[in-house]
């Protein structure tokens, strides 16, 4: 009760925050009330390319068909949990055998040789007792994540893989994008206790299970809500560089997020004239979505039911504020921006700059800095021109135009950080250190090579006032080879949408239609698709689901506090495309809750009773579809 009471309470608290201003409305950077076609008008998934000849089976060799795709050694681009007992919509596929049939959630979480960029760009989630997998993959073209499933995912069955229903994906994905548990990760195999159920359940040498180690620690899961954290953050770069940043301004934010990532995230010295154009755009702000889901423990529920029953606190449908909101008069706004530009950069694109401004640079203007060392045993601590403080075989920190760069090796005056070259917060290489003897007092030098010139300019002489950033445009400013296409021999085509044709529908269901087919009428079975199929498949489904419907609709009658479960139709988190948490019904809903009961009433001869039909369990109540036949 606690739990659900702080969760309601930490919501509540959140609202007041967005709303702290009355009027002063943020936009959202991407509205979870508008998600968009379901299939991409443009472009494909990445999930599309890397399947192009077919979606191999079982999991573990699809995971190896990606990262072999993406030029990545096995098990490297590609972390995995297990999590039994999830808040997916597949959840329930596996009862009773949970632990035996564990939901398999992968992410990418690295890049291979670079010729397809995979890392934060892909995320799947396999049920195996369902033959379902879920994908979000990122669209480059589209600048927007896809919401794929694999349907048929079964051994001697032809898998296929469609569109889902947008729809229904950003209810729970309000971010248009992967979301993910905060830590401690307790539903997944990082969890102890859930990971010696997974090893007694099925697993004779319990070390595995679909090709994940099954004792895991945090660490494994703190890289999926890191990926996770980081992907959430390209629909932001992409709309501020969309509406927000001018010609000159793309030009200079894309050679300070360069900047950014050549210096190892240190810096950079390019500011782009964002705010002006930020704030007229965004006079209130910018709302940045949340991707976290609060943490949930699922043996901490009294019997097998509570484990399976998610509390509305914890279900993902619940509408979330924003993380954060940008702000035109914040001074850190340029810094938020370029870093979420840069993770937009491939690292191997990253790797191929550099290498190419060191083979560039004999013509390159170089300027040495001096600064006066004293020694302290075998370290120096040097000022004047840049700061050093380190021996002459490691440099702790070194500041050098007012910017700091730590964790530097030395060897024989030759500077590198994790064997790469060093480079300023400018971008500029840094050739050599040069220290005094150890223990001995005098003047330390550094040689710094102007090879960023030439990148400044190469990026200034490019229009890029109606240019999208795409990975092959940046190559090709930057002078650098285009990269091997991806990645099957069959002619590549878009894949079709999870849609089911309008049928007749039965007056009892005419009013359920506008406010619930949205998500309860496509080819699924998860979400119930009630409102698919002819009028009597219809009318026997509403009958069938009844008392869950009753619930969920008498559930915006209940406190905030108080509920067990979030009510249906889900309550909104944007309104007009700010943040706004709906906390009132809509008028439909009463005339709604009103027919359900009757047809309750009509089934028992009593009228329904919320608290009783509670008493043993949301999930104990009849499922809202005939198991399938």
């Amino acid at each position: 009760m606690w739990t659900r009471f702080f969760a309601a309470v930490a919501l509540a608290c959140s609202v007041l925050v967005v709303h702290a201003n009355g009027a002063a409305a943020h936009a959202w950077a991407v509205d979870p009330a508008d998600p968009g076609p379901s299939r991409p008008s443009q472009g494909l998934s990445l999930f599309d390319q890397l399947t192009a000849d077919g979606v191999p089976f079982p999991f573990e060799a699809l995971v190896r068909r990606i990262e072999r795709e993406a030029g990545c050694r096995p098990a490297t681009c590609v972390t995995s949990v297990l999590v039994p007992l999830g808040r997916s919509l597949q959840r329930m596929a596996a009862a009773p055998d949970f632990f035996a049939f564990p939901r398999v959630v992968s992410a990418a979480t690295a890049d291979g040789d670079g010729r397809v960029l995979l890392k934060d760009r892909l995320y799947l989630g396999y049920q195996e007792r369902a033959g379902v997998i879920e994908v979000i993959s990122y669209n480059e073209v589209a600048a927007r994540f896809e919401f794929q499933l694999v349907r048929n995912y079964r051994a001697r069955e032809r898998p296929e893989t469609v569109y889902a229903s947008r729809a229904v994906c950003t209810a729970c994905h309000q971010n248009h994008g992967p979301i993910f548990s905060r830590q401690q990760w307790d539903e997944t195999n990082a969890n102890p206790a859930i990971a010696a159920k997974l090893a007694l359940d099925r697993d004779p040498q319990g070390k595995q299970r679909y090709g994940v180690a099954i004792g895991r620690g945090v660490g494994v899961p703190n890289s999926i809500d890191d990926s996770t954290d980081r992907a959430n953050l390209f629909a932001v770069a992409h709309r501020i560089w969309r509406d927000a940043c001018d010609g000159v301004c793309r030009s200079q934010a894309l050679q300070a997020a360069l900047q950014y990532r050549l210096s190892h995230e240190h810096g950079f010295d390019v500011t782009p004239a964002l705010a002006p154009s930020f704030v007229t755009r965004w006079p209130h702000g910018l709302a940045v979505p949340n991707p976290d889901l609060p943490n949930r423990d699922p043996l901490l529920g009294l019997g097998a039911a509570a484990r399976v029953d998610v509390d509305a606190s914890f279900e993902a449908l619940n509408p979330r504020a924003p993380i954060e909101v940008w702000s035109g008069s914040d001074p850190l706004l340029v810094s938020r921006f370029i870093a979420a530009l840069a993770t937009l950069i491939a690292d191997a694109d990253v790797r191929d700059l550099n290498a190419a401004m060191v083979r560039r640079s004999g013509g390159a203007a170089r300027r040495t800095y001096r600064a006066q060392c004293t020694a302290d045993g075998a370290r120096h601590h040097c000022t004047g021109e840049v700061g050093i403080s380190g021996t002459r075989a490691a440099i702790d920190r070194l500041s050098i135009g007012g910017k700091s760069l730590t964790r530097l090796q030395l060897r024989n005056g030759r500077v590198s950080r994790d064997g790469t070259t060093v480079r300023t917060a400018g971008g500029d290489a840094i050739e050599s250190i040069e220290l005094p003897a150890a223990g001995k007092s005098g003047i330390a030098t550094v040689k710094v090579v102007a090879d960023f010139a030439a990148v400044r300019v190469a990026l200034d002489n490019q229009d890029w006032s109606d240019a999208s950033l795409s990975r092959s445009r940046v190559r090709s400013a930057l002078g650098l080879a285009p990269m091997a296409a991806c990645c099957g021999s069959r002619k590549l085509a878009v894949a079709p949408s999870d849609v089911v044709a309008a049928s007749s529908v039965p007056p009892a269901a005419t009013a359920f239609v506008a406010p619930c087919a949205a998500c309860h009428r496509t080819a699924e079975r998860s979400p119930p698709n009630f409102l698919a199929g002819d009028a009597q498949r219809i009318s026997d489904n509403l009958a069938q689901c009844a008392p869950r419907m009753f619930v969920r609709l008498s559930m915006w009658q209940v406190p905030l506090a108080a509920r067990a479960k979030v009510p249906m139709p889900p309550p909104r988190a944007s309104h007009a495309g700010t943040p706004l948490i709906q906390s009132a019904p809509d008028s439909v809903i009463v005339s709604l809750q009103a027919k359900v009961a009757e047809w309750l009433r009509a089934e028992s001869g009593q009228p329904p009773d919320l608290d009783t039909m509670l008493a043993r369990g949301y999930e104990n109540l009849r499922p809202c579809l005939q198991p399938a036949r």
